[in-house]
């Protein structure tokens, strides 16, 4: 039923409370997963210019800053992706620039999928503000079934 997932991740926690989601629909039948991890245009210069903004001037070396990012982007994605190869699944990674929430419902038309699996909130303090409003976005305009994983409550 779920043969192909997609698995949308800024690498915070409640995007890695969904893997685990994901690791355990092996048992039913998922055999496929892509990997999306969008860089989100409005970050673009604020990031290049080592946090001037968009006033600011970008410069033409990688920053320490830019470097670490890169880094750790790549680095989780690697983890991730072994994380779910071990598990039994084929994985494709994808990393488009643009809006997060429109990336997501785009990159799941076109590779075909037939699950997004999403954590409910990102790493955006804002974000979790507005209840997530990427997976929000993504929950009303999917054309296929979104399961939503909650991030932990504190009590």
């Amino acid at each position: 039923m779920f043969r192909r997932v997609l698995f949308p991740t800024d690498f915070s926690e409640p995007s890695m409370k969904a893997l685990d989601y994901i690791t355990r629909l092996k048992e039913v039948g998922t055999e496929e997963v892509v990997i999306v991890h969008v860089i989100d245009e409005r970050e673009i210069t604020m990031i290049a210019s080592g946090g001037a903004g968009f006033l600011g001037t970008v410069p033409a070396v990688e920053t320490e800053t830019q470097k670490r990012l890169r880094e750790e982007i790549q680095h989780s994605i690697i983890e991730s992706r072994r994380r779910l190869e071990r598990a039994g699944m084929k994985v494709t990674v994808r990393t488009p620039i643009g809006s997060p929430q429109r990336e997501i419902v785009r990159t799941a038309d076109e590779e075909g999928v037939s699950l997004i699996v999403i954590g409910s909130h990102g790493r955006s303090n804002l974000r979790e503000r507005l209840l997530g409003t990427v997976s929000e976005y993504v929950i009303k305009n999917a054309r296929l079934p979104v399961l939503v994983v909650k991030r932990d409550t504190v009590k």
